[in-house]
């Protein structure tokens, strides 16, 4: 019926494709045994079981490491976060910006100044209180200048 040519290659494509089919039957059963190893029940409801198990347990590790950020957050409110700097001449008779005052705020707006007046005569340096972005003491227009700076960068 046919020439002897083309059963020969239909032969070939038939097994070709039993190939491709065999391979592919192979790689699916390959998954299906890590999926569901012979050392247990090959139950999915058993699998399902497995994975809602680790699923719950990502969840409370979730609710564990909020927690950990939560608190780290509150207490890094205590730590220094706002510095600034300003460097000035507070006297007209003498020359350079030899004089400083440095602000150092937490995260909720409480810390310090630290003024020092560099002069001829010698330096002073002072220190004021700041709480919730205020002073209890009057502050210089230097002081003032940078306790805004530090308390406007953000």
């Amino acid at each position: 019926m046919y020439p002897v040519g083309i059963e020969q290659v239909l032969i070939l494509i038939a097994l070709i494709w039993l190939g491709i089919l065999s391979f592919l039957y192979w790689r699916e059963q390959n998954y299906l045994r890590s999926l569901f190893p012979k050392s247990g029940a090959r139950d999915i409801r058993n699998k399902f079981k497995e994975l809602v198990d680790i699923i719950d347990e990502v969840v409370k590790d979730g609710h564990v490491l909020q927690r950990h950020v939560r608190d780290v957050s509150k207490e890094g409110l205590g730590h220094i976060q706002k510095v600034e700097i300003i460097k000035y001449n507070p006297y007209n008779d003498t020359g350079g910006d030899q004089s400083f005052s440095l602000v150092l705020l937490d995260g909720k707006l409480n810390g310090t100044i630290l003024t020092s007046l560099h002069s001829r005569s010698g330096t002073r340096i002072y220190a004021k209180v700041i709480k919730k972005g205020e002073s209890e003491l009057d502050l210089s227009k230097e002081e003032k200048e940078v306790l805004k700076k530090a308390i406007q960068n953000v």
